[in-house]
């Protein structure tokens, strides 16, 4: 594929007025904006929402199986497969809340990092970054930190399976299914 640039002509909106809703530190921030578009036209109600940034993790065996998490999730009330991650403490590196994040949640460990890039969650509220990384020929090295009270299965799976669990929506998170295609992606470059 060529890449084609094309160059747009935009101006940002300027935020004339905003009012905190709620701030409950560090995990939520929403207020509330009163913008004025390009055209002149005023939007008296437009919300934000800022979050931490989070780090999400793709962890891959010596022998290439990818592993998955079966865990509750309280936003959408049920078990579902996703991968490990978390969010980032203030001023945290995302590879260094990578590394924790997979040692807490699996007690697993790897040596070979892949930074598959950092993605904003909502391109219209905000939301934050989440940073994504592929973390090779990873090896259990403890026993999982539960202290954040997510109860944890680790699953294996190869590539060919995740790719079918995505194809028949049984990964229900979008950053979990975007984080495991670009892994595939990666792979399939190197």
């Amino acid at each position: 594929m060529k890449n084609r640039k094309v160059e747009l002509n935009f101006t940002p909106w300027e935020v004339v007025d905003s009012n905190d809703l709620l701030v409950v530190d560090p995990w939520i921030k929403v207020w509330r904006e009163k913008v004025q578009l390009p055209s002149g036209k005023i939007i008296s109600d437009f919300h934000r929402v800022s979050m931490p940034n989070a780090s999400g993790i793709v962890p891959v065996s010596p022998e290439g199986d990818v592993m998955l998490l079966r865990q509750y999730k309280h936003g959408v009330g049920r078990m579902v497969l996703t991968l490990p991650g978390g969010f980032c403490a203030k001023n945290e590196v995302p590879l260094d809340c990578a590394q924790r994040e997979l040692m807490e949640e699996t007690g697993y460990s790897s040596t070979e990092w892949i930074d598959l890039g950092s993605y904003v969650r909502d391109g219209n509220r905000g939301g934050g970054i989440d940073h994504l990384f592929l973390a090779m020929n990873v090896s259990k090295v403890s026993e999982p930190d539960h202290l954040d009270f997510e109860a944890t299965q680790v699953e294996w799976f190869s590539i060919s399976d995740v790719l079918d669990l995505i194809r028949l929506r049984k990964i229900d998170l979008v950053g979990a299914a975007a984080a495991l295609l670009l892994a595939k992606l990666y792979l399939d470059d190197n």
